[in-house]
């Protein structure tokens, strides 16, 4: 069950990343644009720092649940090279389950934040868009990085490899 859990988690995940990137993409492509525009004609694309601002913290974002379904996550394995694989196991599982308490309490500020920005009804400077919706979008991506590093722990609790070094 563990193993379906997680391959479904991967499958969501690189998804997401993957329309994450092809809006960093957008967003490269819209700042290319503005350069051209105020280079050629004088022309800049207005609020152009509103969307990108915005749309950054998203794309960042959308990348975390990735980066950790994938074990991208930095980790040092030295000492548990020194030791053994039973001490490098116990290092991965801390290493994991203090992963999920950051993000955890990551989710917990974003979402004090998300309801500050949404009660006070900031906006952008330019384009006026409000900005609590984005910023919402960014505390649940955030949440779903807390629910796959809870799902990493427990593959980590398991003692099984990684699926995605897995042939199968």
């Amino acid at each position: 069950m563990l193993t379906t859990l997680e391959r479904h988690v991967q499958r969501v995940t690189r998804a997401l990343a993957l329309g994450a990137a092809a809006c960093l993409l957008g967003i490269a492509l819209l700042t290319m644009a503005d350069v051209l525009l105020r280079w050629l004609f004088k022309a800049p694309i207005k609020g152009i720092m509103d969307i990108a601002a915005l749309a950054s913290a998203v794309i960042l974002a959308a990348m975390f649940p990735a980066l950790l379904a994938q074990r991208g996550n930095v980790t040092i394995r030295m000492v548990g090279s020194f030791a053994g694989p039973r001490v490098a196991r116990i290092l991965d599982t801390f290493g994991a389950l203090v992963t999920v308490i950051f993000f955890s309490l990551m989710t917990w500020k974003y979402i004090e934040y998300s309801a500050e920005m949404t009660s006070a009804n900031e906006s952008t400077v330019v384009l006026r868009w409000l900005t609590g919706p984005w910023w919402w979008v960014v505390t649940a991506m955030i949440g779903m990085t807390t629910l796959v590093g809870v799902v990493v722990l427990a593959r980590e609790i398991a003692g099984r490899q990684d699926i995605s070094k897995d042939p199968s």
